[in-house]
Parts: C-alpha cells; structure tokens; sequence
C-alpha cells in the first residue's frame, strides 16, 4: 500500500512543491487545487483507519469465514477511496493542463510585448538616426554615441559651396568631390551624364529624405546636416534611368548674423542659386509639409517661372506633401482634405495602381495611390515613415513618383557636363546681377578633393548686392536683368488683358493659345550694342513669357490683339453659349 497514491511522502512532497509556487499560480487555480489535496489526504486517512480497524478487528476473530468478509468489505472500501481519490487526481492534473496553457499564453503575450518593445526601440533608434543624418535603412549598422555632424562631400559625387554670392571674387566657392571622383575629370565626365532632377522647397521640409526614399539612396540628411549650397549625386533609377539629383539647403534656412547684410546676402545667395538649379533642372520635385500661403507663393513662383521657359520640356510641378508628423488615416484624409483638394477649384483626384515591396512581409504587392491634379501641377502625400501608416503608403507613393519620373523621362544630350553648364549659368548670371564682366574657371588647390570656382580676376571694388525686387512675402521676385510687363486685367463685358510694353511693336511680341490658356512671348532688346562704356543700368531688358488663364465664360480665342503706344492689349469676347 505504500506505493499507492496514498503514500504520505507522495502527498506531502506534492503539496510542499504545490505551496512554494503557490505565489506565480494564478488565484483561480490554486483555491481549486486546494481543496483537491485536502480530499484525497482525507482518503488517505479515512483508508488508514480503515485498515487499522481491520488489523484490530482480525486480531479478536476466530472465525475464517468472519476474517474473509472483513477483508473483502476493506478491499470495497479502498476500492472505493481510490477510485475517489482518482477521479480527484485528474481533476488536478487537469487544473495543472490549465496552468500549463495559462503560463504558455502568458509566455506568448511576453514575447509580443517584448516584439513591440523591441519595435519601438528600433524606430526610436531610426528616429535618431534620422535626425542626426546618419541612418542607412538599419539601425544596428551604427554606434549610439555616432552623433557628430555628416560630411556630405562623402556621400554625393560632388558638392558646390555656395556660402554667399559674393565670395566669388575672394575665397571662391569650393566644389567637393568624393573619393570616388579622384581619377575622373570631373568637367569631361559623360558616362555619369543623365535629366537632373531638382527637389525644391524650403529649409528643412525632408527633401533629402524624399531623395533617399526615391532612389535607394543613402544622401544624410536630419537636424544633425547642413547641407551646403548645390549637391549632385548620379543614381541609376530602377537599373535603367540615369538621374542626376540636385539637392540644396532650401529657402530660407537660418543665417549667421555677422553684420547688418548677412540677412540680405543669404536671401540674395539662396535667389541666386534657386535660379541656377532652376536652369540646370529638367525635373522639379517641390517638398513641403503643411502647406502654408508661404509654401505656396513659392509654388506659384517656381511654376510661373517653368511655363514661362522655353527651354522646358516637362512643365509640371511635382508637389509631395511630407506630413511626416501624420500617424494616423483621420488625421491624414483631414489634412489631404483642407490642405490640396479643397484649395485647387480646377483640379481632379486621380488614381493609379502600381507595385511596391510591402516593408513588413518583403512580398511585391499592388495597391491604387491616389493622387491630385491641376493644370500645372501633381500632388501626392507622404506620412511618418516608421509608423504602420507609413509602411501602408510611402512605399507605393515613391513606387508612383518612380514610375512618373521614368514615363516622362526624355534622355538628356547636353553639349557641356552639368558642371560646364553651372559654370556657364553662373558667369551669365553674375554678370546680369552684378553688371559687370565677370569671368570665372574652375581652379585646382592642393587638396586633388577640392577645387575651386573663382573669379579668374580679383576685382579692386568690392562686389555688393545690387537692391532686388522683393515681394510681400520676402521672396525675390523675377531675374535680375530681365524685364516683365505690368499688367492690369479688366472681366465685363468682355475679357480686357492690359500690358505695359514701352518701346515694343506687334513684331516683337507673339501671342499663342493652349486651350483655355493664352501665352504672350515677346523680347524687350536693348536700343544700343557696343556704344562706349555702359555707366549706368536701371532699365529692364530681356525675354519674358506672361501666362493667362482665360476664364469659361469667354471666348478661349481673344476677338482682339495689338501693341499701340507700349500697351499690350488682348480683348476676348463672352462665349456665345453661356449668353
């Protein structure tokens, strides 16, 4: 009988072990286990006295049949305690089964807690390094305490330092290439030639950022770079499409106040070079976040100024709304609502359908991104990249912006290297901002990484900003030297466009029309070529291109056009069908 479920040691060791868990068992459990243990020791002891009854009582019989009916009562009634304390033993193993699944669900919601905490972790850990400008696409490839500054010179193929416009003519803008660059001649290089594409906006909005995000590249970018006057860097998109991306600083970006000019010479340096990456650019990508009358005074500059060149073949703004504090579908659908669709009467909501890899199962799937359209411009919304959100919709949003750049692509023949072309943009430039004839090379320095953009001349007079046109909102305001007509424009009973155009005829204007759109073109030159020494210029002269969009309740062709004593004047009739 020792042996049996009834041995005391048995029961004793069960519930000493059964005491010392009590702590990590679950209430529920252990005041059910309790009394099962209790019952099966009042077995033990009921079968005890039992047996010690039957020892007693054998001991008085003197009767053998008595003796057999003894034993055979004792043997039913252990028969029947076991069987009891049986039944009671798998009840217990069965709270133990239930424990055991408690403790294995508990262990399974240990480690999902300690996914998302390892999750959060790690975007924390992005964060950081997104704001410092040294992430990579993984947060475990650097050091927690790798916070310095980026050198940007190392991740670009080549950086031109434009601190201020006038350190031309002393120390020069210094042109940083990469290591990569030190057996190529930079102003031959061909091979690396592709479309430029600008991505503008102003200070601090995440366009290298959507550059990264763009092309798979790792440009630094965060609070912890400066980036310094016009970066490039050749990418192959999708192993196809060569790229050249133009990275700046953008507008407005703080300025070291050292005298009474810094302001002025910053804003005029960040003009200056807006228009040089405006005329290197064949592509324009326009960053912003919320999307304040600031940012779109710049909008409306950038694409005033692109139907306004004729040397563009692609004249659609690309506008991505960086709404990189958005987490959540609400908060998005709102901001979309107030900030894009609701401000443009004349545009549409479109949808396309493309492939991207899904960041959270590495599986290519298809998803339809919608989009905005104006005349003139393509909107498109990016959200917080580490949050689901962000997973869910920034990977087919750049997948979209992909495949629009590859489908508008036209491959660029220039007969100068981009760094040709900025050295010849930018002598043509100094030279309408400064008036005078300034002449500029590219100058070696003793450093084979560094060269040198400077005037080939030191000037004796010292080279100061000329007064710009500036706007109400502090923007500078058209090129320095080129002129553009004043306009007055009368809507009654017909449709009046009134220019100012002294000095011109109707042979040197010309006048078109893109459906409801009309395009006047015209070229004020100057009255004398090579006359003596110019001593002064105040007067504006050069092409202009004036667009109008003509509203629908006129005729889209003007009923009259003319140039009479300098005025340009366009008349449209009302449409017929709406009278």
């Amino acid at each position: 009988m020792n042996d049996t479920l009834f041995d005391t040691k048995v029961l004793d060791n069960f519930e000493q072990e059964f005491q010392q868990v009590h702590d990590d068992i679950n209430p529920k459990i252990h005041s059910r286990i309790a009394p099962l243990i209790f019952a099966i020791k009042g077995l033990k002891q009921e079968i005890n006295q039992v047996f010690a009854d039957f020892i007693r009582e054998t001991n008085k019989a003197t009767d053998v049949l008595r003796i057999k009916d003894m034993f055979e009562a004792v043997l039913m009634e252990y028969n029947l305690r076991e069987k009891e304390s049986n039944k009671l033993m798998e009840a217990i193993l069965q709270n133990d089964s239930k424990q055991i699944r408690q403790i294995s669900q508990l262990l399974k919601e240990i480690r999902e807690l300690q996914h998302e905490v390892n999750q959060f972790q790690r975007q924390s850990e992005v964060k950081r390094q997104r704001q410092c400008g040294i992430f990579k696409g993984n947060p475990t490839d650097f050091k927690k305490q790798n916070t310095q500054i980026i050198d940007e010179t190392s991740i670009y193929d080549w950086v031109v330092d434009i601190d201020f416009i006038t350190s031309i003519n002393s120390t020069g803008w210094k042109v940083w290439l990469s290591p990569k660059m030190i057996n190529q001649e930079i102003i031959n290089i061909k091979a690396l030639e592709g479309a430029t594409v600008a991505v503008t906006g102003l200070y601090d909005k995440g366009k290298t950022f959507v550059l990264n995000s763009l092309t798979m590249s790792n440009l630094p970018s965060g609070k912890k770079v400066t980036t310094r006057g016009i970066s490039f860097k050749h990418v192959n998109v999708d192993n196809g499409t060569k790229l050249i991306l133009v990275d700046t600083a953008g507008t407005y970006s703080p300025v070291k106040i050292e005298n009474e000019l810094s302001i002025v010479d910053k804003e005029a340096t960040e003009t200056f070079i807006s228009d040089l990456v405006f005329d290197l650019a064949d592509y324009f990508l326009c960053v912003v976040n919320d999307f304040t009358s600031l940012d779109q005074r710049y909008l409306d500059r950038l694409s005033r100024n692109l139907q306004q060149s004729p040397n563009k073949t692609f004249r659609e703004i690309i506008v991505i709304h960086n709404l990189k504090d958005v987490e959540s579908t609400e908060i998005l659908e709102h901001v979309w609502s107030t900030q894009v669709t609701q401000i443009y009467a004349n545009g549409t909501l479109q949808k396309t359908k493309v492939a991207a890899l899904n960041p959270i199962n590495k599986q290519l799937q298809e998803k339809h991104v919608l989009w905005f359209k104006t005349p003139y411009t393509r909107h498109v919304c990016i959200v917080n990249d580490d949050c689901n959100l962000g997973k869910s919709l920034n990977p087919w949003v750049f997948s979209l912006l992909r495949y629009w750049l590859k489908a508008v692509f036209i491959p660029v023949n220039r007969s100068f290297s981009v760094l040709d072309c900025l050295l010849i943009q930018s002598r043509q430039k100094l030279v309408n901002f400064f008036r005078k004839n300034i002449k500029i090379d590219l100058k070696n320095t003793d450093d084979p990484l560094i060269k040198v953009i400077k005037t080939e001349n030191e000037f004796q007079d010292k080279i100061q900003i000329p007064q710009g046109q500036v706007d109400m909102s502090g923007l500078i305001t058209g090129q320095q030297d080129s002129f553009q007509p004043a306009t007055d424009i009368i809507a009654g009973d017909q449709y009046i466009i009134l220019m100012d155009a002294p000095g011109l005829t109707n042979d040197d204007v010309d006048i078109q029309r893109q459906n409801v759109v009309t395009l006047v073109k015209g070229n004020k030159q100057r009255p004398y070529i090579n006359q003596g020494q110019l001593e002064k210029s105040e007067r504006k002269y050069g092409e202009f291109t004036l667009t109008f969009k003509i509203p629908d309740i006129y005729e889209r062709q003007w009923s009259y056009f003319g140039v009479e004593k300098g005025v340009i004047t366009i008349k449209y009739d009302k449409d017929k069908d709406d009278i």
